[in-house]
């Protein structure tokens, strides 16, 4: 299965205009380093707009990409092997995330993703490859279809 997610929300906009009357409004009051900084600030948010990540699951593997206008950026293939959990809990109000725990420092974070199954299908995927698998409190009242602890 093909999973997508993008980030930038109503907050990256607000930011956005604010970095950018600001950083025009200090070039004008000839404070050009301000300025300089608060523009460079806006633009990166602005390209934020253009990042997507994307997730394929297949029966013996995880591939994780995130894509810069179309163009892959970065992308990992992960076997089952090589995962040692997956942790299911919800990271806002609604928003419902997984992280996928290997032996590397970091977790791999899937928050966003759609359509809304991806977190039913990586249960699948980790009870299938003998994954341990963790589901919070909290996630567990928001899909009743995965057990607490797998």
């Amino acid at each position: 299965m093909h999973y997508i997610a993008k980030y930038p929300t109503a907050v990256h906009s607000f930011i956005l205009s604010l970095m950018l009357i600001q950083g025009t409004y200090q070039m004008l009051q000839a404070h050009y380093g301000r300025g300089v900084v608060q523009l460079s600030i806006g633009m990166i948010i602005l390209f934020s707009y253009f990042i997507r990540y994307e997730i394929k699951l297949d029966e013996t593997k995880v591939q994780y990409e995130i894509l810069f206008l179309g163009h892959t950026f970065y992308s990992k293939k992960i076997a089952a092997s090589d995962i040692r959990k997956i942790v299911f809990k919800r990271v806002g109000w609604s928003a419902r995330g997984a992280f996928i725990y290997t032996d590397k420092l970091f977790p791999i974070r899937l928050i966003n993703f759609k359509p809304d199954n991806m977190y039913n299908q990586l249960d699948l995927f980790g009870k299938k490859n003998g994954i341990s698998i963790i589901s919070r409190k909290d996630f567990m009242e928001q899909s009743q279809s995965m057990t607490k602890e797998s």
